[in-house]
């Protein structure tokens, strides 16, 4: 099989996926390219995923937050 043909098998494999099972398929996706590539290549892309998702995951709790005391003021006004 081609080159070709497995990347379009893999991109449709993982179509519709959700995010949970996306990053399972790229943790083994890192998981190969350790295997393969040098040490320090892939431990440069980690570190730059993780950041990503650092950055990401302090967003989504800012997101929560503002949702979370969204009203406060008026819900729970200062006498």
């Amino acid at each position: 099989m081609s080159r070709q043909t497995y990347r379009q098998y893999i991109l449709d494999g993982i179509e519709g996926l959700p995010s949970d099972a996306l990053a399972e398929v790229m943790d083994f996706i890192f998981f190969v390219r350790k295997r393969l590539q040098q040490t320090s290549t892939f431990e440069e892309e980690l570190n730059q995923l993780l950041r990503t998702e650092l950055k990401q995951l302090s967003r989504n709790e800012e997101i929560h937050l503002e949702k979370e005391f969204e009203n406060f003021d008026k819900l729970y006004p200062r006498e």
